[in-house]
C-alpha cells in the first residue's frame, strides 16, 4: 500500500524479527522524521512508512534526538532520491514488528531483516542488500572457548520473538536459552555470569565488540550466511521494483559502499 498517512512521526527507540498483532508496540512518536529526501515535499512524490526496530545497531538506532538512524535509515534515503519518493520513519520493538505490513501500518519494515524461506512465501523481499554470519559473542573474563561445540548445553542469551531464538534452538547447541528483551540486555547478561555467550548475527554484535578487546565471537560454522532485505507486503511489486533498482543505483554510484563502510567497515556486502 502506498501511504497517504499524515505525518505523525518517530523517536524513541529498539529492532527484528517474530511478531503479534499489537498495534501498542509501536512507540509512542515524540516528533516527526522524515527522510533527507522528503525534507521539501512537493505533494506529488509518494510517501512510505517505514517501520523499524529502534535499537538494532548498526541497522537502526536512536540519535540523541529521539530519531532513527543507521545503515537502513541511510540506504533507504538514498533510495528515495534516487527513486523519487519520501519516507516517514516509525520505531516499534521486535514483538509484532512483520505484523505492521500485514495490518496496513507500514509500506516497508527495516532494520536487518533476514531473509529467509518462510518470510519469503509470507512477504515481499528487496534484493538482499547485506550478508552476515551467525556468531556468538563472549567476554574472555569470564569464560573461554574455542568452538562452537565448547558451547554444548551452555546458558546462551538470544533476544526473545526473534530469528535468532529461532536459529538458535534449531541448532540444538543448548538447553538453556537465556530470553532477553534487546541485544544489549543480552550483552548485560553476559557480563553478569547470566549467560556464557549472547547469539546473534556478527553485524549486529560487531558494534559491541569492535572496540572492547573484552569480546570475541565463536562462529556458528554450522547454519552459514544469512542475507538481509527490506520488507514489503505480499504482492507489492511496484514498490519492490523501486527499491531494488534504487539499490542497483547507489551501488553503482559509490554511495551504497560509503554507508556499508560508514556504519559496519567489515561487512560481508552483496554484490549483485
Amino acid at each position: 500500500m502506498q501511504s497517504h498517512w499524515k505525518l505523525f512521526g518517530v523517536l524513541p527507540f529498539m529492532f527484528l524479527a517474530a511478531c503479534d498483532n499489537n498495534p501498542n508496540n509501536m512507540v509512542t512518536p515524540t516528533h516527526t522524521q522524515q527522510s533527507a529526501a522528503s525534507s521539501t515535499p512537493t505533494g506529488k512524490q509518494p510517501n512510505y512508512v517505514v517501520v523499524s526496530q529502534y535499537s538494532y545497531p548498526p541497522f537502526a538506532t536512536r540519535a540523541a534526538d529521539g530519531s532513527l538512524i543507521g545503515m537502513d535509515m541511510d540506504l533507504l534515503n538514498e533510495i528515495a532520491k534516487k527513486q523519487g519518493f519520501t519516507l516517514t520513519f516509525l520505531p516499534h520493538d521486535m514483538t509484532g514488528l512483520l505484523e505492521n505490513l500485514d495490518e496496513g501500518r507500514a509500506d516497508i519494515v527495516a532494520t536487518g531483516v533476514n531473509i529467509t524461506p518462510e518470510r519469503l512465501e509470507k512477504y515481499e523481499f528487496s534484493k538482499p542488500y547485506l550478508e552476515g554470519n551467525w556468531v556468538a559473542l563472549l567476554n574472555r573474563d569470564k569464560v573461554k572457548v574455542e568452538s562452537w561445540s565448547e558451547l554444548k548445553n551452555k546458558p546462551i542469551a538470544v533476544q526473545e520473538n526473534s530469528l535468532s531464538q529461532t536459529q538458535l534452538h534449531a541448532t540444538e547447541i543448548t538447553n538453556q536459552s537465556v530470553l532477553v528483551k534487546t541485544v544489549y540486555l543480552g550483552l548485560t547478561a553476559v557480563n553478569k555470569g547470566e549467560a556464557v555467550a549472547l547469539y546473534d548475527v556478527d553485524s549486529v554484535l560487531h558494534t559491541y565488540f569492535k572496540d572492547n578487546p573484552a569480546y570475541y565471537t565463536v562462529t556458528d560454522e554450522k547454519s552459514g550466511k544469512i542475507p538481509f532485505g527490506f520488507v514489503m507486503k505480499k504482492g507489492n511489486t511496484e514498490l519492490k521494483a523501486k527499491l531494488d533498482k534504487g539499490i542497483d543505483d547507489i551501488r553503482a554510484d559509490g554511495t551504497y559502499q560509503k554507508i556499508i563502510d560508514k556504519w559496519y567497515p567489515k561487512a560481508n556486502t552483496v554484490t549483485k
